[in-house]
C-alpha cells in the first residue's frame, strides 16, 4: 500500500483542504502583524471598502477609499483574454 503525501498542489485543489490552508493563513498573518508591531512597523490592509493603516498602538488611519470593483461571473461562463496589440 502507497502513503499518499499532501503536496501543496493536491492541498490547493482538493476542497477538504481548503481549511487547512485557511488556518495556516490566518496563523502566519497573525505571527507577522505581531512581529510588525513589535518593530514599530505599521501594517497595512483592507477593511471593507477603505485601505486602512494601523500602528502598533492599534490606531487606524484611513488611506483611501475604494469602490468594490468585482466582476460577477455566471457558473460555466467563459473568457476570452484580450488580443495583444501590435507595438
Amino acid at each position: 500500500m502507497t502513503k499518499k503525501t499532501k503536496y501543496l498542489s493536491y492541498i490547493e485543489e482538493t476542497k477538504k483542504h481548503h481549511k487547512l490552508i485557511e488556518k495556516a493563513a490566518k496563523k502566519s498573518s497573525k505571527k507577522a502583524v505581531k512581529k510588525s508591531h513589535s518593530r514599530s512597523v505599521p501594517v497595512t490592509y483592507i477593511e471593507g471598502e477603505n485601505i486602512v493603516q494601523e500602528d502598533s498602538k492599534g490606531q487606524k488611519t484611513i488611506l483611501k477609499g475604494i469602490k468594490n470593483n468585482r466582476r460577477k461571473v455566471a457558473i460555466g461562463e467563459k473568457t476570452k483574454l484580450p488580443k495583444k496589440q501590435a507595438s
